[in-house]
């Protein structure tokens, strides 16, 4: 059985040891690009060497000025974008470093919070046997329960009365004339109109049997409101219940250990969270820096593909070919030795280039698997994996799954969906009758936090139970209502 906290430092540390990997990758990709640029302009040179034999000395320095101005231009670009990618690996090592000191940071704390944890979790029993005599814990258990009933019933009766406004209120609002002298807020002190639109719409107002419909409506629109008023003051009171409860457990359990470990857990955990939040900022800087040391690793880079342009250029002229022609013409030794300098550097050239590209098909490949293991850190991380209430019933997410992983056998999604499968939620030890419910537990415990967690109780709506529907008679869904000749849908 694996703790969630031991399956994500594992995979944390394959993701660490997958980006340390795909930095050396990158670093040795652009080493090689930039002795390939290299073996470039030592080509260059051999053919220099080679014009001065086969063209006259004007020629010959014409093609050194077209040359070295190429070379130059090269060599420009590429000091340039030696400065950039330096820009760039420092701020990426910065970073790098900043995560590991957070990162140690964060075990450290976890260590103490995994260790105050297991401490009340094996003095929970204890704490258990204490308060099942307590006779004031036993009350004020009462009085949550108590509260609990409350609230379950206020909420029931808020949704009712919310559900027959809804059925009860279509005939008046399907209505127009209703809906028009409503709106206008008719035969109430808001009514401002005069003259003749005053003498219209109390003529329509008697011909529809307003008033009574009126204050029918105003009741049914009214209720729901004072009820959902209601239900809410009675989730405050039951959560001004549980937060006393919640006290003398943890009193109870202070009292057991000589110190607040309730308090010490939920202050780690706000620590751990707030790294984490810092190490997940971190690592989209991260993200971005290698994207950029990807591409200058991979000469996708502006400067090193204007470069590379210029020595290309340069080197593949129909001048150039002739002299390589010319010099395997003729019988002298010198610039058969040229020729051969030159044929040299093409094979190293080739080779490098064949190597390269390997390496970045590898880089892509690795980037991807990397992209795969960050994304499951970030699952398990929004999931709350990593609590001490966390335990996966296979082993094997920690080795051959995780493994599979790294080497991208499979993905992201099918290892995340395998330690869904397996997931399981520790029970804290004892019997429940201290922190009844997780109330008052910590967060990491698979409880609603210390005692100072707002929203952490829940309220009563939606919690079952019954309650008196309202109104009577008096409402009835659709037909007509109100008497007098007030008939849904009429007009004048």
């Amino acid at each position: 059985m694996l703790t969630g906290r031991q399956t994500l430092g594992t995979i944390e540390q394959a993701l660490g040891d997958l980006r340390r990997e795909e930095a050396e990758l990158s670093k040795r990709i652009e080493r090689a690009t930039r002795g390939l640029t290299d073996l470039q302009e030592r080509q260059s040179e051999a053919y220099r060497d080679l014009a001065r034999f086969h063209l006259d000395t004007d020629a010959a320095g014409a093609l050194n000025t077209r040359l070295d101005s190429a070379a130059r231009e090269a060599r420009r670009l590429l000091e340039k974008r030696t400065a950039d990618y330096k820009v760039l690996s420092d701020q990426l090592r910065q970073c790098e470093s900043e995560r590991s000191e957070l990162n140690s940071r964060r075990q450290k704390l976890d260590t103490d919070r995994d260790s105050a944890e297991n401490q009340m979790d094996d003095l929970l029993e204890a704490v258990d046997s204490r308060l099942e005599t307590d006779t004031g814990f036993q009350r004020q258990r009462d009085a949550v329960e108590q509260a609990e009933q409350t609230a379950a019933a206020a909420g029931a009766k808020a949704q009712t009365s919310e559900k027959d406004r809804v059925e009860k209120g279509k005939a008046y609002e399907a209505d127009p004339l209703f809906l028009y002298l409503w709106n206008r807020n008719f035969a109430t002190p808001a009514y401002d109109k005069r003259g003749l639109t005053r003498s219209l719409d109390r003529w329509v107002a008697g011909l529809i049997g307003f008033t009574d419909a009126r204050a029918n409506y105003a009741m049914l629109t009214g209720i729901p409101e004072r009820m959902a008023k209601h239900a809410a003051r009675c989730a405050e009171l039951l959560q001004e219940e549980q937060v006393k409860l919640a006290e003398l457990s943890r009193t109870a359990m202070t009292e057991a250990a000589g110190s607040d470990l309730v308090g010490s857990i939920e202050a780690l955990s706000d620590e751990i969270d707030t790294i984490d939040t810092e190490l997940d900022n971190l690592d989209r800087r991260i993200e971005t820096l290698s994207g950029a040391l990807a591409e200058f690793a991979i000469g996708e880079d502006n400067d090193f593909q204007k470069a590379e342009e210029h020595l290309a250029t340069s080197l593949k002229t129909d001048a150039l070919n002739d002299l390589w022609r010319a010099a395997l013409e003729t019988p002298s030794p010198e610039d058969e030795k040229i020729v051969q300098r030159i044929e040299d550097f093409r094979e190293r050239i080739e080779q490098v280039g064949r190597e390269v590209r390997q390496d970045r098909e590898l880089q892509r490949d690795i980037g991807r698997r990397r992209a795969e293991l960050a994304d499951v850190v970030k699952r398990f991380r929004s999931k709350g994996y990593g609590s001490w209430e966390t335990t996966f019933s296979d082993d094997r997410l920690t080795t051959v799954l995780l493994g599979e992983l790294v080497k991208g056998a499979i993905t992201g999604a099918e290892y995340w969906s395998r330690a869904e499968r397996s997931h399981k939620r520790r029970r804290p030890k004892g019997r429940r009758v201290a922190f009844p419910k997780g109330n008052g537990l910590p967060r990491s415990m698979g409880g609603f936090g210390g005692m100072n967690s707002p929203g952490g109780f829940g309220g009563p709506g939606g919690m079952p139970g019954g309650g008196d529907s309202f109104g009577g008679g008096d409402f009835k869904t659709g037909g007509g209502f109100g008497g007098g000749g007030f008939k849904t849908g009429d007009t004048f």
